[in-house]
């Protein structure tokens, strides 16, 4: 069975910061985000994977939401439709904040749409609507990995 978590081909690691937040609170975890382009390692759509434990309590493997987004300075918001109350941080968790240079400057600040948010092992991923997915696919030609067909 191949690795759904971690490096593998055709996964473009990506510097971010990734907190999750309630009302008030924004918590930073140890979090991998990957680029993950479209024909590498069983990727059928390039979308982006945020890879950490703790994300398995905010949206359980093969559990999804669709969730509003926006694209705002330095920051890309995730808003759950779902809330989840995370006993290990002792928060309600209503929204994931990213801060990811290339991913921001890819999407274009001031984008605002919805993201289908899906649990996977490991973590979760990210899957946008077609006009965001071409500008990711573009950043990945720039980082030197062309999708497959």
């Amino acid at each position: 069975m191949i690795a759904l978590t971690g490096p593998g081909e055709g996964k473009i690691p990506l510097k971010a910061i990734v907190e999750l937040c309630s009302r008030t609170t924004c918590i930073p975890i140890d979090c991998d985000l990957y680029l993950h382009v479209k024909g590498y390692s069983l990727a059928r759509v390039t979308h982006i994977d945020l890879e950490a434990d703790i994300l398995n309590r905010v949206v359980k493997p093969r559990s999804s939401q669709y969730c509003r987004y926006s694209v705002s300075g330095n920051y890309i918001n995730l808003y759950l439709r779902n809330h989840v109350y995370v006993n290990e941080l002792n928060i309600t968790v209503r929204k994931i904040k990213i801060s990811c240079k290339e991913l921001i400057d890819a999407l274009g600040d001031g984008t605002r749409s919805w993201v289908y948010l899906g649990g996977k092992y490991g973590g979760v991923f990210l899957g946008f609507k077609k006009p965001q997915v071409e500008k990711l696919e573009d950043l990945a030609r720039k980082l030197g990995v062309a999708p497959r067909k």
